[in-house]
């Protein structure tokens, strides 16, 4: 059996949130999760809510840069443990550089960030003209959780965010209109602390907004095609060597009133050659889903391995 890449964790969504690591709860005595199909779940989740953290770093700073493109406005944003920049944001394809610096811990989770980001402009005048198109590139990018024995995961590869609608940055505070980004990535491979990698294709949307009556930002997060009839978020090869779909029976929905690692909704299966893992998020402590309005326990998954078939019930770290 491989070593295990320890930590829970949870589908997540598009930004942050802190919490401690909670211990399994079980139906019964008899419903110990596979590990193989148990990690995969961790893995999914790991590695889509950094990859929704990332999303929100980038808009965040961008939001700091209405302009960004070819007549941006000077530089203003920033990142926690990072240093931008900016000094090709006026070529032909508007660049900046976020640089991590290791050392500083970053809470909602705690972890510490290395590597870099290059985020262009690769089509578009500005980012918040709708069409527009940035595309983020991975370069050695290292998240690191102090908390949880310093596991880490590092990405290298590209993802492309489209502008659906257009951003309406007065409109979204105001709560009269939302950001709707459409995200593909074709090559990026994700290593994990013990040396193992995985490689990972996506394809989804993020609805992101803000209630001004709660002071509460939210984010909905879907599959953006399909396979068989039914949406797809990801697909690739696992960290095991087996190929794998996830497919999105429930969008994702998650905010800061609750904390974005604490979904209050969401279905997702993940389908490999050797088991299926399914995550139900937004439930009690005894696995039954809230309907998504307000805060849950945490999340319920149920596996078919090959001997072997269960649920479990886990608490939001």
């Amino acid at each position: 059996m491989k070593t295990k890449f320890a930590f829970k964790a949870i589908f997540i969504s598009i930004l942050c949130l802190s919490i401690s690591m909670q211990s399994c709860k079980k139906k019964d005595d008899s419903t110990v999760a596979d590990p193989d199909s148990k990690q995969h779940n961790e893995d999914v989740n790991n590695i889509k809510s950094t990859a929704d953290n990332t999303n929100s770093d980038v808009n965040n700073l961008i939001q700091n840069i209405p302009a960004f493109g070819k007549n941006a406005s000077p530089m203003s944003g920033e990142i926690c443990g990072a240093t931008i920049d900016s000094s090709d944001l006026y070529d032909v394809i508007p660049t900046l550089y976020i640089n991590f610096d290791s050392t500083v811990v970053c809470p909602l989770p705690n972890r510490k960030r290395s590597g870099t980001l290059k985020v262009e402009l690769i089509s578009g005048a500005r980012w918040s003209d709708a069409g527009s198109v940035l595309k983020i590139t991975h370069i050695n990018y290292k998240v690191l959780f102090p908390d949880l024995a310093n596991h880490y995961l590092v990405f290298n590869g590209s993802k492309y965010l489209t502008d659906v609608n257009g951003i309406d940055w007065i409109g979204v505070w105001l709560g009269s209109s939302t950001i709707l980004l459409r995200e593909r990535s074709y090559d990026m491979v994700v290593t994990f602390d013990n040396g193992e990698s995985s490689s990972w294709q996506t394809a989804r949307t993020s609805e992101w907004g803000y209630v001004g009556s709660r002071g509460e930002f939210f984010t909905i997060v879907n599959g953006d095609t399909t396979i068989d009839s039914k949406t797809v978020d990801s697909w690739g090869v696992t960290r095991f060597g087996t190929p794998f779909t996830t497919y999105v029976e429930q969008a994702w929905r998650s905010n800061t009133t609750c904390g974005w690692w604490r979904p209050t909704a969401g279905i997702y299966s993940s389908i490999t050659s050797g088991f299926t893992v399914k995550a139900t998020f937004g439930t009690d402590a005894s696995g039954i889903q809230l309907g998504g309005t307000g805060c849950t326990y945490g999340f319920k998954i149920e596996w078919t391995y090959p001997g072997s078939t269960g649920s479990t019930v886990l608490g939001y770290w």
